[in-house]
C-alpha cells in the first residue's frame, strides 16, 4: 500500500513540475504586446503616404529597430520608451528573432505638452551594425543618422556613409526647442523574461542565434517580408514596362 502511495505522490509531483514549467515557459504578456505594438507601428508608418518607407530601403537594410518613445513635461522633459531590434542574416536574408531595447533620454528646454513618437530605424551599413553590438549607443554620436527619404527613387538619394535612417510619426501635442541626445540601450531584463534564458543579451539574440524564432514574433516577421516584396513587385513591373 505504501509503495502505491509513494508512486502516486511521485506521479503527481512530476505532473505538477511539468505544468509549472509550461506556465513559466510562456513569455510574459506585456512583452508579447511590445512585439505586437512594433508590428502595429510598422504598419502605421508603411500605410501613410507621407512616411511610407521605400521598399528598396527595407530590402537593402541590414537591421531594424522599432521604437515608441515618450516626451512629456513643462520646462523639463523626460524621454524614454521601448522597442525591439532585429537584424538580417547576411547569408540567408532571414530576420533574427527580436531582441528588446529601450530608450533613455533627458532634455532641457522650453517644452509644453506631451508626445508619443513611433520611430523605425533602418540600419544601413556595417557602422550601424556595430552600434547594435554595443550595450548602449547614442544616435548621431556613435554613427551618422539621417531622416529617411521617401519616394521610389529614395535609394538613389542615400549617402554611402549613412549608418541609420529614421522614419517617425508623432502622436500628441508638443512644442518647443530642446537640447537632447537619443540613447538606445539593451533591455536584457526583458530579454531574460521573454526567452526564459538567464543572462541572455541583445547581442546573443541578434548575432549568435542563441534562441529560436518565437511564435509571438511571426506576425512582425511576416510584415517585414511583405513590405520587402513590394520592392520585387515594383522592380518586376518596371522591367516588364521596359520590355
Amino acid at each position: 500500500m505504501r509503495f502505491f502511495m509513494k508512486e502516486k505522490i511521485l506521479l503527481c509531483s512530476m505532473v505538477l513540475l511539468f505544468v509549472t514549467s509550461c506556465v513559466f515557459a510562456a513569455p510574459p504578456r506585456a512583452l508579447v504586446k511590445r512585439i505586437d505594438m512594433a508590428k502595429m507601428f510598422l504598419d502605421d508608418i508603411m500605410e501613410a503616404p507621407d512616411t511610407e518607407i521605400p521598399a528598396a530601403l527595407i530590402k537593402q537594410c541590414r537591421g531594424v529597430v522599432i521604437m515608441r518613445q515618450y516626451k512629456a513635461g513643462f520646462i523639463f522633459g523626460v524621454k524614454g520608451g521601448y522597442g525591439v531590434a532585429l537584424v538580417r542574416d547576411e547569408e540567408t536574408g532571414e530576420w533574427s528573432p527580436p531582441a528588446f531595447v529601450k530608450a533613455g533620454e533627458g532634455s532641457y528646454g522650453v517644452q509644453i505638452g506631451g508626445q508619443a513618437v513611433d520611430s523605425i530605424l533602418l540600419i544601413m551599413n556595417k557602422e550601424g551594425m556595430e552600434m547594435l553590438i554595443k550595450t548602449k549607443f547614442k544616435l548621431g554620436v556613435d554613427g551618422s543618422v539621417a531622416a529617411g527619404p521617401v519616394g521610389r527613387d529614395a535609394a538613389a538619394k542615400l549617402g554611402p556613409g549613412t549608418a541609420i535612417l529614421v522614419y517617425s510619426r508623432a502622436k500628441g501635442l508638443y512644442a518647443g526647442a530642446t537640447i537632447e541626445g537619443g540613447l538606445i540601450l539593451n533591455d536584457n531584463d526583458a530579454n531574460e523574461k521573454f526567452y526564459g534564458v538567464k543572462g541572455i543579451t541583445t547581442q546573443d539574440i541578434l548575432f549568435k542565434k542563441a534562441v529560436e524564432m518565437p511564435d509571438a514574433a511571426k506576425d512582425l516577421i511576416n510584415a517585414l517580408k511583405m513590405y520587402e516584396t513590394r520592392y520585387d513587385e515594383i522592380k518586376e513591373s518596371k522591367e516588364t514596362k521596359e520590355k
